[in-house]
């Protein structure tokens, strides 16, 4: 996973909190023949996360989509996260009346800000209680990001938000988010078979093939279309060709192309998934999808299932991200995949 900057941040820090409270309410309970009047006051507070705040959180985001939620399975990597912070916002209610006064608390809402390279910060885990939506409770968290972004002298702010999702869309065109880019994911729970011969002979690029990639993908329609950016651990990352980031990924053995003569198609792989080791369940995803046409798309998507093979470990889900292209879905329609997920790539200055 690419290099962010470190968190020098106390995690054990409040926020003011800029979300506008409730308004006052006024129970009446009838005992016998008195009236009794409770008031309740509640406030909302935004604060970094502790490790109590886990079984809360779980339990409003256990249905987040049809298929469930990511959550728990992240928790622990952002609460330790060092180059970022995991937010929640806690409710407080203060009961007041004649007989007694009480106070009581609970966690409603939770984001997660991580800072990255080229001083961006990337946006994620969104997740606002049902019973406390419309409230302006995930401007609130955007907001408390994008100066806590600021105030470590991130200059951009980028998010994912899924094709379908237009309360999502809508809140970020009011934060003067942009969409840059359209990708589609495929996900394979079964692992495809080895290809036999490529007739292309694609193969994992070396430090002297950098400057063909660079003039490929200056040239690439997908390149421009992926708003420059690749993926990693679901997050989106600059892929500016004039920065240290090719030559790394290159260096890890990423990077695959197609050559002949020149430079006619690139993937980027991953494997290193940070959930991976702690859900057991080991996922190879594919980043970033290129290629000068459908033959060549083909073969590099076959050589990169096919480095599955040869590894020592054994992998039981394949991610396919990709810019969307004209030829991708009749691709992965071979591997009998025919409806992605789409999301937009959305960015902003702060």
């Amino acid at each position: 996973m690419p290099s962010c900057y470190a968190n020098t941040a106390d995690p054990n820090l409040v926020f003011v909190s800029s979300i506008k409270p409730a308004l006052c309410k006024i129970d009446i309970i009838q005992e016998g023949k008195n009236t009794l009047q409770i008031y309740s006051n509640l406030t909302l507070r935004i604060r970094a996360a502790n490790k109590e705040d886990r079984q809360d959180v779980l339990r409003f985001c256990a249905d987040t989509f049809e298929w469930g939620d990511y959550i728990d399975q992240v928790w622990d990597l952002w609460y330790l996260d060092r180059n970022g912070l995991l937010i929640v916002v806690e409710e407080e209610e203060q009961e007041n009346n004649i007989l007694r006064s009480r106070r009581q608390s609970s966690v409603i809402a939770v984001s997660h800000v991580s800072l990255c390279p080229n001083k961006n910060i990337w946006l994620e885990g969104i997740r606002v209680n049902p019973d406390h939506r419309r409230r302006s409770i995930a401007t609130a968290l955007l907001n408390k990001m994008i100066s806590y972004g600021k105030e470590r002298g991130a200059r951009e702010a980028s998010a994912v938000v899924a094709y379908n999702n237009i309360a999502s869309q809508l809140m970020m065109q009011k934060m003067d988010f942009v969409v840059i880019s359209r990708w589609n994911y495929y996900s394979l729970n079964k692992i495809p078979k080895r290809v036999g011969k490529l007739e292309a002979r694609p193969k994992v690029a070396t430090l002297n093939d950098i400057e063909m990639i660079c003039n490929y993908l200056k040239q690439s329609e997908t390149y421009k279309s992926s708003g420059e950016t690749y993926v990693s651990s679901w997050r989106w990352y600059s892929l500016d060709l004039y920065s240290d980031a090719l030559p790394d990924l290159v260096k890890n053995k990423k990077v695959l192309v197609i050559e002949n003569e020149r430079i006619e198609g690139v993937a980027i792989i991953n494997k290193d998934i940070p959930w991976n080791i702690n859900n057991n369940n080991n996922i190879f995803q594919i980043v970033y999808l290129d290629a000068s046409d459908i033959f060549l798309l083909e073969e590099i998507l076959s050589f990169a299932m096919n480095l599955l093979h040869s590894e020592g470990e054994i992998y039981e889900k394949i991610q396919v991200f990709s810019p969307q292209t004209t030829y991708i879905s009749t691709v992965m329609q071979k591997l009998g995949i025919e409806s992605p997920e789409q999301f937009l790539l959305y960015r902003r200055k702060i």
